[in-house]
């Protein structure tokens, strides 16, 4: 083989390395009716945990929960976060009671925890987002994303990792920021 060849070798093993590195973002849905201003105060729903096929992943909902918590704290003067799963009419008493002004929806549609290092499968997850006025009960934003990890992974990695990205989108584009969901 010759230095030509083993060069071209060289390139193309580390494309797929490189593709293998990192994780996938894509944006399903997305729909802002209305943004909010920074400093203003939410409610945030815990959502229920996550299933796939029949494993349930404890405590999902409550990290996704946590995920929104942390990535609208910078933006806002209050923030109550639910401590158990709650129907949509409850929350919306629970943050009236409080004087809140929005109320955030998180929904985990899929998440998909797979051994990657060994299967080549990678954790997967798909979650609906939706804020509304607590007011009028009015819904402002609507966004579906998903998220898929990277292939080449050394274990450690679970579809918590996932999370902060596309909540992070979610928020900023709640406020009036662009939706870019790199990292």
């Amino acid at each position: 083989m010759n230095f030509r060849n083993l060069g071209i070798l060289c390139a193309v093993a580390m494309s797929f390395a490189l593709g293998a590195c990192s994780s996938k973002y894509r944006t399903d849905n997305h729909e802002i009716i209305q943004t909010v201003a920074p400093g203003s105060s939410f409610y945030i729903m815990q959502p229920e945990d996550g299933t796939f096929g029949e494993t349930n992943y404890a405590n999902s909902g409550q990290m996704l929960a946590t995920e929104v918590y942390k990535q609208l704290a910078p933006y806002s003067a209050e923030i109550v976060k639910a401590t158990s799963v709650e129907t949509r009419d409850e929350a919306f008493t629970n943050a009236q009671d409080q004087n809140l002004e929005f109320l955030i929806a998180p929904q985990i549609l899929h998440w998909e925890d797979r051994a990657t290092e060994w299967s080549g499968r990678p954790d997967r997850i798909t979650i609906l987002y939706q804020a509304f006025n607590v007011t009028d009960k009015t819904m402002l934003a609507n966004s579906t994303l998903s998220a898929s990890s990277k292939w080449a992974t050394f274990g450690g990695d679970h579809p918590v990792h996932l999370l902060p990205v596309p909540t992070k989108q979610f928020v900023s584009s709640l406020l009036g920021k662009s939706l870019d969901m790199q990292n």
